[in-house]
């Protein structure tokens, strides 16, 4: 795999890529007052803050593919649990929670713990078994919530009436465009940590293990170790858009570790382009507008995504985000290129 990482690597951000991303943050920020000019506000921010929470999903996955060369089949374990851990805690433990903040940290909790887990077995095996283990990792755990030995998943039929009242005890969340901006604020700052991780010394020993892990274990890293330590941030990550949809469906349910959800995570990272953080967010967006206008017109809108897919791969096989960097560097070259003297 070609390194696609290095446009993105360095923490430092020059005046244009600034203003760049002012007016995009500033779009997504007046995105909703938009919305409320038309007759379907509450779907359009629906459909949106979706778009976001898949977003920050497949960036946690990003992170484990993309930087780190792991090709997991098992992502959906954190994303299921994230929500479960904000369902059991605010309705099935009889604390009566209603702030998300302690469900948004269990889930954190949880999902860097699963990601321990998960990582001690997928670090000791090879590349290829790794997908056979993350794959059966994740559907034992579904099996534990379907048969709830614990009493607490409500096993088939998950949990529902998730309450979203408030967040650090007085910011009102309850409104989907109050919680559009909450999810807008997570995935900005979800994206300016893996950033900074991505950018970090660790992010160069994940980057060099993707690359040749032979030659890392000979430089004295312990692969084990930061694979490990990649399966615990990513998990934690994915387990936060878990708590975010667990809030914005408010119910949950044992399809959440499905294998497709899985499989979701690389399609959006796979299409968008691995390495790049902001190209599995923009992968999760084509996927979620393909669903809400295709679904509406035909009722096996999956084939048009899969032939799609196919294309992409065929005819854009580092993905769609570096289109927007040729094209951005097109645009400049345009611009340093000095006019040419007109004729007398």
């Amino acid at each position: 795999m070609e390194d696609t990482t290095n446009n993105y690597s360095s923490p430092e951000i020059d005046r244009g890529k600034m203003v760049k991303w002012i007016l995009i943050l500033g779009v997504l920020s007046l995105l909703p007052a938009f919305f409320q000019a038309t007759p379907f506000a509450d779907y359009l921010a629906y459909t949106v803050v979706r778009m976001m929470i898949l977003g920050i999903y497949a960036m946690s996955y990003d992170l484990l593919f993309g930087f780190t060369g792991i090709f997991s089949y098992g992502h959906a374990t954190f994303w299921g649990c994230g929500a479960y851990a904000v369902a059991i805690l605010t309705v099935r433990s009889g604390l009566q929670v209603q702030d998300a903040l302690p469900g948004v940290l269990a889930a954190l909790i949880a999902g860097a713990g699963l990601g321990l887990a998960m990582g001690f077995l997928c670090s000791r095996v090879g590349q290829v078994a790794v997908f056979l283990v993350s794959f059966a990792f994740t559907e034992s755990i579904q099996l534990l919530v379907i048969s709830d030995p614990l009493k607490i998943t409500n096993a088939e039929d998950g949990i529902s009436g998730i309450p979203r009242e408030t967040l650090f005890g007085f910011l009102d969340i309850k409104s989907e465009i109050h919680f559009y901006y909450l999810t807008l604020a997570v995935l900005v700052l979800s994206y300016l940590v893996l950033r900074r991780i991505t950018a970090s010394s660790m992010g160069d020993v994940f980057l060099a293990i993707r690359e040749n892990p032979v030659r890392v274990r000979f430089l004295g890293y312990s692969i084990r170790r930061y694979r490990v330590a990649a399966f615990m941030i990513s998990g934690a990550f994915a387990s936060l858009a878990g708590a975010l949809t667990a809030l914005h469906e408010r119910a949950v349910a044992p399809e959440m570790f499905n294998w497709f959800h899985s499989g979701d995570a690389v399609l959006f990272t796979v299409l968008g382009s691995p390495g790049t953080l902001l190209g599995p967010v923009l992968g999760a967006a084509i996927v979620v507008i393909f669903q809400e206008i295709l679904s509406d017109l035909f009722r096996n809108w999956m084939i048009f995504l899969g032939l799609s897919y196919i294309l992409l791969i065929f005819f854009l096989p580092k993905g769609i985000f570096p289109l927007f960097e040729k094209l951005q560097d097109r645009l400049r070259k345009k611009e340093n290129t000095p006019a040419k003297p007109q004729k007398a």
